[in-house]
């Protein structure tokens, strides 16, 4: 059974420390669950992104998405209307 997550994931080991955090919209499967315990159990420390990135570079929730900038916000439309208190 597998799926891409809804929210972030903890998996922690039965001692209740961290073994990793997976992102929103990871693709999860049984083959990645015995992989990441796997790197876990070689490491023998909690996983990070970059462990991540290397153990599955294809997988898309795990690399970061380019901000576009097209100008359609002003600064005047952030700052906060000057209230005038008399």
């Amino acid at each position: 059974m597998g799926g891409k997550l809804k929210d972030p994931k903890v998996i922690t080991d039965y001692n209740h420390n961290p073994v990793i955090i997976l992102p929103r919209g990871f693709y999860f499967n049984d083959e990645r669950w015995e992989a990441i315990w796997e790197e876990y159990d070689i490491k023998g420390e909690s996983l990070n992104m970059d462990d991540l990135r290397r153990m599955f570079p294809s997988d898309e929730s795990l690399h970061a998405k380019k901000v576009v900038r097209s100008g359609s916000q002003l600064a005047e439309e952030f700052k906060k209307p000057k209230i005038d208190e008399d």
